[in-house]
C-alpha cells in the first residue's frame, strides 16, 4: 500500500459513513429500535476503512517523523540521580 491507496481508502471510509446520514431515504428504519441493517454496517465497514488508511500513513509516516524528532534532542549528561543523604532506619 502507498500513500494515495491509504488516503483513497480513508475517503472511502468517510463516504460509507455519511451515505446514510447524507440520504436517509435509502434506509428506512426497519428494526425495533428504528435501526437499519444496512446503516449500521457500513457505519462499521466506514470505520475500518478509514482505520486501515489511516493506520498506514500513521504507521509510514508519523513515527519515523516522530523518531525524527526525538533525535533532534540532544542527550543529557548520563549522571546518576543525586539522592539526599541515607538515613538509617532503626527497628524496634
Amino acid at each position: 500500500m502507498n500513500l494515495a491507496n491509504a488516503l483513497v481508502f480513508a475517503v472511502l471510509g468517510w463516504v460509507l459513513e455519511m451515505l446514510p446520514k447524507a440520504f436517509p431515504s435509502w434506509f428506512p428504519h426497519t428494526g425495533s429500535d428504528l435501526a437499519n441493517s444496512r446503516a449500521l454496517w457500513l457505519g462499521l465497514m466506514g470505520g475500518v476503512q478509514m482505520a486501515l488508511g489511516l493506520g498506514f500513513v500513521l504507521r509510514a509516516y508519523g513515527v519515523p517523523a516522530l523518531l525524527r524528532l526525538v533525535a533532534l534532542v540532544p542527550a543529557g549528561e548520563s549522571t546518576p540521580l543525586s539522592l539526599p543523604g541515607a538515613r538509617g532506619v532503626t527497628l524496634r
